[in-house]
């Protein structure tokens, strides 16, 4: 089986959907499928005839769209693509996209073979609002690109740790505000910013690096894989407020919780029931400190939920990614 993946941005490119997309194709390849990763840097939409002219000389037996993605931005060639080649795509956000994102995924539900969401809750939001994609839409759940760590390290327990792309929607705030209260009430805590920026938003964190000069805020910046997945094994306590809400689609946070980090986080609309025993949910920076003080001083509690978010994590290997999508391309190849 070959299968040619297009996609928008692809490592070193921060891009969390593309980091997903090289995973995806390691671990397709495991599966014994052969994977060719299409991956420009021009997405205009005049160069529709070169990107086909490139699929067709892969000559794949399944066309799969990674959507969206940074290098994608706001060009609608990924769209036009599913029109020419009736593909496979993977719609990886809508229920909290801009408005004008959602009217230009109407393209994707024409002529694709099939549509892939990362959650059910994704999936619902988007048949209430175009029904004909039910029969051919499916959810396989995405996973995190940061490997499990050696277990048994000592862990840290004067440290809250974040860990992801420091950029708008992620919660910063939040994290920053806990950190002011942690520094008011002289606690002797202090905030570990596990990640990296994302490059367009490059102001935003450039405003939040500032803040942390007065604060008890330390900064681990774009760390390889290896080095996160050793960081995370470290740590005992995270905070992850979610604007939208924790869910199966939020890479950093499977990341943690497979990684045995008790984790504080926020309930949303697509929140999973499962998710209930593997982290504790906060309403804001005021509780979640008050939930830190618990877990901190409750070894039980901190064992409980850190076994329980590795089960939870462990639904999400790369090994049912994969074995999901070969059973999706076999059924569409009949």
């Amino acid at each position: 089986m070959k299968i040619a993946i297009i996609t928008g941005s692809y490592p070193p490119d921060t891009c969390g959907i593309g980091d997903y997309t090289a995973q995806l194709a390691i671990a397709l390849r495991q599966k014994g499928a052969t994977v060719e990763v299409i991956c420009r840097n021009n997405w205009r939409l005049n160069k529709i005839g070169n990107i086909v002219k490139t699929i067709r000389s892969v000559a794949p037996d399944i066309v799969h769209i990674q959507y969206p993605t940074a290098g994608f931005g706001k060009k609608l060639t990924p769209q036009l693509l599913s029109l020419v080649i009736p593909s496979v795509v993977t719609v990886h956000e809508i229920s909290e996209a801009h408005i004008l994102r959602k009217l230009s995924l109407y393209p994707f539900s024409l002529r694709s073979k099939h549509i892939v969401f990362t959650t059910p809750y994704e999936q619902r939001f988007a048949v209430l609002r175009a029904p004909w994609i039910s029969r051919r839409s499916s959810v396989i759940p995405v996973g995190s690109s940061i490997s499990t760590a050696r277990q048994g390290q000592e862990r840290n327990l004067q440290e809250i740790i974040y860990f992801g792309l420091f950029r708008p929607q992620k919660g910063l705030e939040a994290v920053f505000t806990l950190a002011s209260l942690i520094k008011q009430r002289n606690l002797k805590l202090h905030v570990r910013m596990i990640g990296k920026p994302y490059p367009k938003d490059s102001p935003y964190f450039k405003e939040f690096y500032r803040r942390s000069e007065d604060l008890p805020v330390k900064w681990d910046m774009d760390p390889a894989d290896d080095v996160a997945a050793d960081l995370l094994a470290r740590a005992s306590i995270a905070y992850m407020p979610f604007p939208d809400g924790a869910s199966g689609r939020r890479t950093s946070l499977l990341a943690l919780l497979a990684n045995g980090v008790a984790t504080i986080t926020t309930r949303g609309a697509h929140t999973p029931s499962s998710l209930e025993h593997a982290v504790l949910f906060s309403q804001g920076p005021e509780e979640a400190l008050r939930l830190v003080e618990k877990m901190r001083a409750d070894s039980v509690l901190r064992k409980r939920l850190s076994d329980n978010g590795r089960a939870y994590a462990n639904q999400f290997s790369w090994d049912t990614i994969a074995q999901k999508h070969i059973e999706l391309y076999e059924k569409l190849l009949g």
